[in-house]
């Protein structure tokens, strides 16, 4: 019986930069640069939010006071139309680290889909 020697090892530590943070991710958009690099941008996306309301006032506590009427909808005055797609993020990679990322994305992709079932 051969007695097998164990593999090398090496402990890499990980460190959160100063400006490192979470973000949400409804999508993405992107592709290659001028560069050869691959640009992938994550965005967030929501209704707009709007720009200007008018709010109806009910009358306050004391004289001449005026409070916000709760129950009344405000309106919109102004506000953009459509969807907003906040881009949080954007990365800068080569062609071998796109690669890394799709195929570390299928693995986990596949894990996630076998512990649903």
């Amino acid at each position: 019986m051969t007695e097998e020697t164990p593999s090398p090892t090496v402990d890499i530590n990980y460190i959160k930069a100063a400006g490192y943070r979470e973000i949400s991710c409804d999508g993405m958009l992107g592709g290659p640069t001028p560069s050869e690099k691959m640009w992938l941008g994550f965005y967030s996306e929501r209704l707009p939010i709007p720009k200007l309301m008018r709010h109806s006032l009910q009358p306050g506590t004391g004289p001449d006071e005026w409070a916000l009427d709760q129950d009344a909808l405000p309106v919109v005055l102004e506000s953009r139309s459509g969807i907003v797609r906040n881009v949080e993020v954007g990365l800068y990679m080569s062609i071998d680290t796109a690669e890394q990322l799709r195929d570390w994305l299928t693995v986990n992709i596949n894990r996630m889909k076998e512990v649903k079932r």
